[in-house]
């Protein structure tokens, strides 16, 4: 009988160690990227990123709220969100004819770079800081500095819209947003790391939010 015991216990400590090293030894998703560092400045205008979208870098002292934006908005405010450990979920919908288809808390305490406005749009820091909010959402978004291109108010653009939107729910810290000129229709980004994608994978995007949502490098409470 004790021969029985003993065979289980061996048999149940073999599997929990294939277990931990499955998990452990697993790839994570998405791709690594360089660590473009986390300084604050005002303006990005020839700012070189080592992504599209990018994933880490020089970013404006003011960050962007989960949700859904229905404009083109500066890098500068997503990647501040992205050290914070937002994901953010990109869509281009000028590929759609091409592809297959808590608290309040303020920014760090590192100071803003002088910066003069460069005067490019998309590029300079729009929103200031009021108090203690550094931070804007969907409700009261940035200024409208680029018009949307026609593409972006097809049917096929909303229903992506809203297939993507439907990765809120996966994590509190989700974004999703317009961008031009990406190599994809979707982009994923959250700090270091980038996913790209021409359809709404349910299980490769949730995968990824899973996987690096709130593990940015500045730890929050929002």
């Amino acid at each position: 009988m004790k021969k029985w015991i003993w065979l289980v216990v061996i048999l149940a400590v073999l599997g929990i160690g294939y277990w931990v090293v499955k998990e452990f030894t697993k790839s994570l998703p998405g791709q690594e990227v360089n660590d473009d560092g986390r300084t604050h400045v005002t303006d990005i205008y020839e700012v070189k990123y080592s992504s599209n979208p990018p994933s880490s870098g020089l970013h404006f002292p003011v960050w962007a709220k989960p949700g859904v934006y229905d404009r083109f908005i500066s890098d500068g405010y997503f990647i501040h969100s992205m050290e914070h450990g937002y994901v953010v979920i990109w869509y281009d919908c000028s590929k759609l004819g091409t592809s297959s288809i808590i608290k309040q808390v303020s920014a760090h305490d590192e100071p803003a770079k002088e910066s003069t406005d460069s005067g490019q749009l998309l590029m300079h820091m729009k929103v200031k800081p009021q108090g203690n909010m550094s931070w804007f959402t969907p409700e009261n978004p940035p200024e409208v500095e680029i018009e949307l291109p026609e593409s972006f108010k097809t049917d096929s653009c909303k229903n992506l819209v809203n297939q993507l939107s439907e990765f809120k729910k996966v994590a509190k810290r989700v974004i999703v947003t317009p961008r031009l000129n990406m190599d994809s229709t979707i982009a994923l980004t959250a700090w270091g790391r980038i996913e790209k994608t021409d359809s709404a994978d349910n299980k490769r995007i949730e995968a990824f939010i899973k996987a690096y949502h709130n593990r940015g490098p500045e730890q929050t409470r929002e």
